[in-house]
């Protein structure tokens, strides 16, 4: 399961309203950045309800008691898009079918005689857990658990069971969410058909772009960069749309991690009127826009784009060698 999250319903209830309110907001935080890994779906129990709206946060206090009662804030306007959002785009709820699993392995804490699902389907899947803050039990990045597993000698062992709830278990699996988005990227075509998914706010501009990813014969290595520089790209939109940043700035790609080179074109390409053509696309939308802004990558290739100032978006025009000089 390389796209699933467990849903821990046993991290909950919160012990009153008050402490709902703000424990919700860093549960959706882990939603929305296990989404920016990939996580598509969110494994639950059979006999829980398949809806984040019926998720009894505190006593008699809903989700959906949450969303009626802020939707018409200002300050939680973007939560509660988000929220619509996991609502609305399937798949998002998945039952966790683990039964034949389950005849022979158990999963539990320390101290409890019986296992729980929740930990059975995160250590079988390898997944997280996605927990709210509401009990301490639940709240640190590594979970101690017992494995009770017939099919091995000993039957019994400790094992550690990932878990998300926080900034702080956020951080500590930072690398890890990593990875975990890279593996779904691990080839070019893979880049382009996730390319809704992982890169919603870039334009991947299928004639040029889509063309070379779905027959890409170059090294690994330039792929790889293209990848990283992508991946960086949709975190500054991200944080551009989100008003972190006011403007494009090439400055602003390092600070997030981009290890290539950055840059606009030389004067002798912007004033050269054939080699400026060179670097004209025509965007989805109909303009026709100088694509100069471009990443250096390996072995001279170069991935051109133009960031739309208006639109707070990035279309990714050009991937490949480098063009005239």
């Amino acid at each position: 399961m390389s796209n699933g999250i467990v849903l821990n319903h046993h991290s909950l209830p919160f012990s009153c309203k008050e402490d709902a309110d703000k424990g919700i907001l860093a549960f959706f935080n882990v939603l929305r950045v296990c989404r920016k890994a990939g996580f598509k779906i969110l494994l639950v129990d059979e006999d829980q309800d398949k809806s984040l709206m019926g998720l009894e946060l505190a006593n008699g206090y809903f989700v959906r008691n949450w969303y009626a009662s802020t939707s018409k804030s200002v300050e939680l306007t973007d939560w509660c898009r988000f929220l619509k959002s996991l609502e609305t785009k399937q798949p998002l709820f998945e039952t966790v079918d683990i039964e034949s699993v389950g005849d022979r392995v158990e999963v539990g804490l320390p101290g409890e005689s019986s296992g729980k699902p929740v930990l059975l389907a995160a250590f079988y899947f390898e997944t997280f857990l996605a927990s709210f803050t509401a009990l301490a039990t639940w709240v640190d990045s590594h979970i101690k658990v017992w494995v009770f597993d017939l099919d091995t000698t000993p039957e019994q062992r400790d094992e550690t069971v990932l878990n998300l709830s926080n900034t702080a278990s956020l951080e500590a699996h930072g690398e890890e969410l990593k990875q975990r988005r890279n593996a779904l990227l691990d080839t070019a075509k893979d880049i382009w058909l996730q390319r809704m998914h992982l890169f919603p706010h870039l334009t991947l501009l299928p004639n040029q772009i889509g063309t070379v990813l779905q027959s890409w014969s170059a090294r690994q290595d330039i792929l790889i960069k293209a990848r990283d520089a992508l991946n960086v790209l949709e975190s500054f939109c991200d944080k551009w749309l989100s008003d972190e940043y006011v403007e494009y700035r090439h400055e602003y790609l390092r600070y997030l991690g981009l290890a290539a080179e950055v840059s606009g074109e030389s004067d002798s390409v912007n004033n050269d009127p054939k080699k400026k053509k060179e670097r004209m696309f025509w965007l989805d939308d109909g303009r026709q826009v100088y694509c100069e802004n471009h990443v250096k990558l390996s072995d001279g290739y170069r991935m051109h784009f133009y960031a739309d100032a208006e639109k707070k978006r990035i279309y990714v025009a050009y991937l490949g060698p480098h063009l005239s000089l």
